[in-house]
């Protein structure tokens, strides 16, 4: 009739587990995601920010503001980017004026810059010029260390 006693503490941690990540309010997944868009957000700051972040007086090409890159008409043709042509892009860069990061980044460090773009709206006229939108506040409690589970 009694059940071991060895079984309670492990109980109450699966218990704890499937409570904590919707504590907050948020699912696991979408607190993963604020740690993976946080970590984007850190990955573009240390390679992309440097010529797409600020306006580089000393570069031949001025490169594209990435903000709203996703959106509607933001390239060039007119068309807008893909996930798969900025992971191209990263990649293999562009002849004379992108390094590739081929290299340097793994494949969920492209993915996770790529997460983080997404959460940049193009500029408004009131914006100023080669300034990245703030990071969302669910990736910034990513970043400060909330206390949900890790991913």
């Amino acid at each position: 009739m009694f059940r071991s006693r060895r079984r309670t503490p492990f109980v109450y941690f699966l218990a704890l587990a499937f409570l904590l990540p919707g504590s907050s309010g948020c699912s696991y997944s979408e607190h993963r995601r604020a740690k993976a868009i946080a970590r984007g957000h850190q990955l573009y700051e240390m390679h992309c920010s440097g010529c797409h972040g600020k306006r580089r007086l000393d570069l031949e090409k001025v490169p594209p503001d990435l903000r709203g890159v996703f959106d509607s008409r933001s390239l060039p043709s007119g068309r807008s980017a893909t996930d798969d042509m900025v992971r191209s892009t990263i990649l293999t860069g562009r002849s004379g004026i992108m390094p590739s990061f081929e290299r340097s980044l793994s494949d969920e460090d492209i993915q996770n810059i790529i997460l983080y773009l997404h959460t940049l709206k193009a500029p408004t006229k009131a914006a100023t010029p080669g300034q990245p939108s703030p990071v969302p506040a669910s990736a910034t409690k990513a970043i400060m260390g909330n206390s949900e589970p890790s991913a």
